[in-house]
């Protein structure tokens, strides 16, 4: 048996092909009713399987045009149709001389057996008049009743959804709103308490700095070295605490406020920190290379901040090389623009790099290279705030590249 499927779903026609052929038919196949029509002037298949809803000619067109060809119009033809499915189509597919109108999905077994007994059925009756060719003035009725109907249920579904999906949105918006609200309040309480910590920490600080330092000048005499040595450690410690209150202070600066963003000249920028850090220690030599060119949309005075972190990094681990060697140039960071500051200082194990982005974790040992242990948590904040991000690469003993996008 000959079977013309058409369908404009590509894998539809796929599932019913294989499935007829398993049964030994020979399958041809149409993506629309014009293409079916042609198919089956030239082939004169032995039963046809329609989609309803297709480009360029639907099913109902393709019957109805099929049927005005005497030698086609005792072809068996049978609706597939998950669209159409209504009463009022059945009753157009009926009066155009359907056999059958049957809707998706069905199992390839079930769509077989239901075939074959239509098939059955359909030889069983009798054809003694000639198949009636519904006119074209009574088609077009028909036909247009059909479509409008079509149209006024996808109308009121679209509607619905539209009002459901306006009824979402406003409940985002709101949902927004008070989230906004929460994380604002929650920044303010974060940077009071910043504040307050801070502030509060420094005169009891101030007076552990004072009164050791009066201990070591007025007493220092009567203290043996290990008395000594526990005072300076205490002085030590005090100091230290202050900095990183200071550096607290620092980080809730630069993570708040409203950004202003421009296009940044981050090769005049970088030119500009180089020259603060050359004139803090006019006698050390660094080979400083900065690409010319580099722009980027940003506040300027954050991204100020973030090339004095990351050059002041890079300036301070290669204290100890000759040459030192820092650069800045641009590159490419998963297809998006990007900007690097690269040393030849030390480097690290990058089992730990992680840690480089939180508060006061530190790869080398303050003795070996002082600092806050802030830097790179300011950088990390700066970029988030601008919509980018930030990524650290090292080898031991070959310097670390920092790179970045904003």
């Amino acid at each position: 048996m000959k079977v013309l499927v058409v369908d404009d779903s590509r894998n539809d026609r796929k599932v019913i092909r294989y499935n007829f052929e398993w049964h030994g038919c020979e399958v041809i196949e149409a993506a629309n009713g014009r293409q079916g029509l042609d198919l089956a002037t030239a082939e004169v298949p032995d039963l046809i399987i329609s989609d309803c809803l297709m480009p360029v000619m639907d099913g109902f067109r393709f019957l109805h045009e099929l049927k005005k060809f005497h030698e086609l119009s005792d072809i068996p033809f049978i609706f597939y149709s998950a669209v159409y499915t209504g009463r009022t189509e059945a009753e157009l597919a009926a009066s155009l001389g359907a056999t059958a109108f049957l809707e998706k999905p069905m199992r390839p077994d079930e769509l077989w057996d239901e075939v074959g007994r239509l098939l059955a059925a359909d030889v069983a009756v009798e054809r003694g008049t000639e198949p009636r060719t519904l006119p074209e003035e009574e088609f077009l009725r028909d036909y247009s009743q059909v479509v409008a109907t079509r149209l006024e249920e996808k109308v009121r579904e679209l509607t619905d959804e539209n009002e459901s999906l306006l009824r979402l949105n406003g409940e985002l918006e709101r949902r927004v709103v008070e989230r906004t609200t929460q994380l604002e309040s929650a920044n303010r309480d974060l940077e009071m308490f910043s504040y307050s910590v801070s502030h509060d920490l420094r005169a009891p600080l101030r007076h552990l700095e004072g009164f050791s330092q009066a201990l070591s000048e007025e007493y220092a005499a009567r203290l043996n070295t290990v008395g000594n040595d526990y005072l300076d450690r205490i002085r030590r410690s005090s100091r230290r605490l202050a900095d990183m209150l200071d550096a607290i202070l620092e980080l809730s600066r630069n993570t708040r406020g409203k950004l202003n963003k421009v296009d940044v000249d981050l090769s005049a920028l970088a030119r500009e920190v180089m020259g603060q850090l050359v004139r803090s220690q006019p006698g050390r030599m660094v080979d400083f290379r900065v690409a010319e060119g580099m722009v980027a949309r940003g506040d300027g005075r954050l991204l100020k901040v973030v090339l004095e972190h990351l050059l002041g990094n890079a300036w301070k681990f290669t204290l100890m090389k000759d040459p030192a060697v820092v650069e800045v140039f641009p590159t490419e960071w998963e297809g998006r623009s990007a900007f690097a500051v690269r040393d030849n200082g030390p480097g690290f194990d990058m089992a730990y790099s992680d840690k480089l982005f939180t508060p006061f974790q530190r790869m080398h040992s303050q003795e070996e290279f002082p600092g806050r242990g802030i830097g790179l948590a300011i950088v990390k904040r700066i970029v988030s705030r601008h919509g980018g991000k930030v990524k650290i690469e090292a080898v031991v003993g070959q310097g670390a590249t920092v790179t970045f996008t904003v």
